[in-house]
């Protein structure tokens, strides 16, 4: 136990050097490959990292996928995350704001890319990465 938690204090304290060395006011990761023109990054997040960006961030918007058959069985995983199937996803993504961080939950298919019609809303909003729930690297 001792072990976990000198390791957590060391993590977090070389997060925090990072995110403030960087001159920025966010603690976006950077990913570690350029998106192709015209295209939007994925890059996956652990848990605490999306509770630290609740606590600071301005337009933080995080949908929770589902597919059309949960829809009414699923349980809300965060308070404050959006409920929505990919379908209606594309009418709800023309509704955020502009230049938002966008994160996403998704539940049992594992999402490498989204379809072309939902990215291109995306970048049209000025949105060039979305982040995606890794609930494997939790921490509590």
């Amino acid at each position: 136990m001792d072990t976990l938690l000198i390791v957590y204090t060391i993590y977090a304290s070389v997060l925090l050097i990072w995110s403030t060395s960087r001159g920025n006011k966010d603690l976006r990761p950077v990913c570690t490959h350029p998106a192709s023109k015209g295209r939007v990054d994925y890059v996956a997040i652990p848990i605490f990292l999306l509770r630290e960006w609740i606590a600071c961030s301005e337009n933080l918007v995080v949908f929770d996928l589902h597919s059309d058959c949960e829809r009414n069985t699923r349980q809300e995983r965060c308070p404050g995350m959006l409920m929505t199937s990919m379908n209606d996803l594309r009418i709800l993504l023309k509704w955020i704001p502009p230049m938002s961080t966008v994160v996403f939950s998704c539940c049992d298919d594992d999402v490498e890319r989204f379809d072309a019609q939902i990215e291109d809303t995306l970048l049209e909003l000025g949105i060039r990465a979305v982040y995606l729930l890794d609930w494997s690297a939790t921490f509590n």
